[in-house]
C-alpha cells in the first residue's frame, strides 16, 4: 500500500473548491479544508468524493495539525504569508498563480523554500496540456531546428464573465496578471528573457472593460530570439494559441481544438490530439495531473515540475511589462 498524503487546501473559492474535490479522488490523500467563510468550507465539503478529515476556520489551527502539504489557493496578496507560514512550520507548498503580488515577496518565498529545503510549486497547470508537452518534444528534438521566435494569443472575455468577484475590473493590469500562464510557458521554451516592450490599451463596446483589456507584448530572449505575447478580455468564444518558429520549420498548437500543426521547409504533419476533452473536464484533467506530479515528486524527492523559481520568472516578466507598457 503507497504512502498515504495529509493535504491541506488553503482557500476555498473556485480553485481550491476544484483542487479539493479532485484531490478527494485519491485514495492516498487525507484531506482538511481552510477558509473563513463557513459557506465556502461547507460548499466545498458538499463537493467531495470523500469527506474530509477536517474543517477549519483558522489558518494557524490547519498547521498545528501538522499536513504535509499545503495547497495555497487564497487571493494573491495573501499568497505568501500563508506559504511563509506553511514552510516555517514544515509544511510542503504548492501557490497558485501568480506566485505573489509583489517580486520583493515572491523572493522572500522562494529563498525561505530554498533555505528549509521544503517542495515549493507555482500552480502552472498548464505545463501539463498534452499539446504543449508535445511541442516541447518536438523542440527539445530538434524538430524544428533552432528557435528563433514565436507567438502566444489568449482572447478569454468569458474570464470577466465567469468571475464571482470584481477584483479583475477593480485593479489595474489584472489581465498580465491573470495570464502569467502564457509568461510561464514561453520561458519554459524559450529561456532567459533579454529585452521587453509592451503597449497596453482599454478598447471595446463591452459591459465588462478592465482597464487595459488589452496587452501587446514582445520579448526579446537571450538566445536572440523573438516572441509575440498578445492577451486581451475581448475575444469571445475563449482563443489560446501558441506558435514556436524555428530555423528548419514551425509548430503551431490551438489549446481550444487541440490540433497541432507541424510545419518543416517541404512537408506539412497536421494532426489532432484526440484526447482533448470538454473544457470542464479538460480543466479538471489537468489539475489532476498536476496533483498526480506534485505528490509522486514530492515523495522520490524529485524537484517541483514548475519550481518557486519558475513562478518567480513569471512574475519578474509580467512586473515588467506593466512597467514598460505604463
Amino acid at each position: 500500500m503507497g504512502t498515504t498524503t495529509r493535504a491541506l487546501v488553503l482557500g476555498l473559492g473556485s480553485i481550491g473548491q476544484r483542487h479539493a474535490r479532485l484531490l478527494s479522488e485519491r485514495d492516498d490523500v487525507e484531506l482538511s479544508l481552510c477558509d473563513i467563510s463557513a459557506e465556502l468550507r461547507q460548499q466545498a465539503a458538499d463537493s467531495l468524493v470523500r469527506p474530509p478529515v477536517a474543517l477549519y476556520s483558522s489558518f494557524a489551527d490547519a498547521l498545528k495539525a501538522q499536513p504535509g502539504i499545503a495547497f495555497v489557493c487564497v487571493p494573491n496578496h495573501l499568497h505568501v504569508p500563508m506559504a511563509l507560514a506553511a514552510i516555517q512550520s514544515g509544511v510542503d507548498v504548492l501557490v497558485e498563480k501568480p506566485i505573489s503580488d509583489s517580486l520583493e515577496k515572491a523572493r522572500e518565498l522562494v529563498a525561505a523554500a530554498e533555505a528549509s529545503n521544503r517542495f515549493l510549486q507555482a500552480g502552472y497547470m498548464l505545463r501539463y496540456d498534452e499539446g504543449l508537452i508535445a511541442l516541447k518534444e518536438i523542440v527539445d528534438k530538434g524538430g524544428i531546428g533552432n528557435l528563433v521566435g514565436g507567438r502566444a494569443m489568449i482572447g478569454t472575455y468569458v474570464t470577466l464573465l465567469n468571475a464571482k468577484g470584481t477584483d479583475r475590473i477593480d485593479h489595474p493590469n489584472s489581465l498580465v496578471v491573470d495570464y502569467t500562464h502564457e509568461l510561464d510557458f514561453i520561458s519554459w521554451f524559450f529561456g532567459e528573457v533579454e529585452d521587453i516592450m509592451a503597449m497596453k490599451a482599454r478598447m471595446g463596446d463591452l459591459e465588462l472593460k478592465p482597464h487595459p483589456n488589452i496587452f501587446q507584448i514582445n520579448l526579446k530572449f537571450r538566445s536572440g530570439a523573438l516572441v509575440q505575447a498578445h492577451m486581451d478580455y475581448i475575444q469571445f468564444p475563449q482563443r489560446r494559441i501558441f506558435e514556436v518558429y524555428g530555423d528548419r520549420g514551425t509548430l503551431s498548437y490551438d489549446f481550444m481544438t487541440g490540433e497541432i500543426r507541424h510545419f518543416t521547409f517541404q512537408r506539412a504533419h497536421e494532426w489532432t490530439n484526440h484526447n482533448v476533452l470538454p473544457v470542464t473536464d479538460r480543466w479538471d484533467d489537468l489539475f489532476r495531473k498536476e496533483h498526480e506530479s506534485v505528490l509522486s515528486r514530492r515523495a522520490t524527492g524529485l524537484p517541483p515540475f514548475v519550481s518557486g523559481a519558475d513562478g518567480l520568472r513569471a512574475l519578474e516578466i509580467a512586473e515588467q511589462v506593466i512597467r514598460v507598457a505604463r
